[in-house]
């Protein structure tokens, strides 16, 4: 655990993780569970089996608890290990003390606990319903650009609509300040593109074109892009 929290070696992780993996937690567990075998092979075998059941448990347990990390599954293997190996100890030497009595809750202390546990339980399940009902600012994408591939005259205008429900755009585009092309009523769902290539005439002198973006909703301005049509 310790060469995992201050390394990032994979060899020394390898060396250090596949016989903690395969090997000792299996083997802690076996002894703990009280199995006997009767050869090598059969206690490999079952040895790498508790192993590998430990570590499934793992996953589970380390993925609800958001610690899927190499540290994680060192300190999850060390503390099954750590256990497997005491409870063996215990078994193997039934003469040592016995485990002290747990001590008896009275009503206040049952109360308490219980109210501890609703108390977790309600703030869990506040923040799932946040994190449910969470949305990241998120606005409507709007561009125009030449062409991709360089023909003169050619411009692509697109929308990608992030808004939380389909909506209507009007789209006008103009040409050196002079209305070119109007597109009414665009209603673009939520996630989806909208994309058209627009021709313009080629000058000997540069030219700005201009595109801009209506929500007939807010009767307004939505968004605004313009660019360069290039010269012949």
């Amino acid at each position: 655990m310790a060469a995992v929290a201050v390394s990032d070696s994979l060899l020394l992780r390898t060396v250090l993780g596949a016989p903690m993996v395969f090997l000792v937690s299996g083997h802690a567990v076996l002894q703990a569970l009280g199995m006997r075998t009767t050869s090598v092979s059969e206690h490999l075998v079952y040895t790498v089996g508790a192993g590998l059941a430990a570590g499934i448990a793992g996953g589970f347990a380390l993925n609800a608890a958001g610690a899927l990390t190499p540290l994680g599954w060192a300190v999850w293997f060390w503390a099954v290990t750590a256990a497997a190996a005491l409870v063996a100890v215990r078994r193997d030497a039934p003469d040592r003390p016995a485990w002290p009595a747990p001590p008896r809750l009275g009503l206040w202390q049952g109360a308490a606990l219980m109210l501890a546990v609703l108390v977790a339980t309600g703030a869990y399940a506040l923040a799932v319903r946040d994190e449910a009902t969470y949305r990241q600012f998120k606005y409507t994408e709007f561009w125009m650009l030449p062409s991709p591939n360089g023909e003169p005259g050619l411009l692509t205008v697109g929308i990608r609509s992030a808004e939380t429900r389909a909506q209507r755009f009007d789209l006008e585009i103009t040409l050196d300040g002079q209305p070119f092309a109007i597109f009414r009523s665009l209603t673009i769902a939520p996630g989806d593109t909208w994309a058209r290539e627009i021709s313009v005439p080629v000058l000997a002198t540069r030219q700005v074109a201009e595109a801009r973006l209506y929500g007939p909703e807010y009767d307004r301005l939505y968004r605004s892009v313009s660019t360069l049509v290039p010269p012949i």
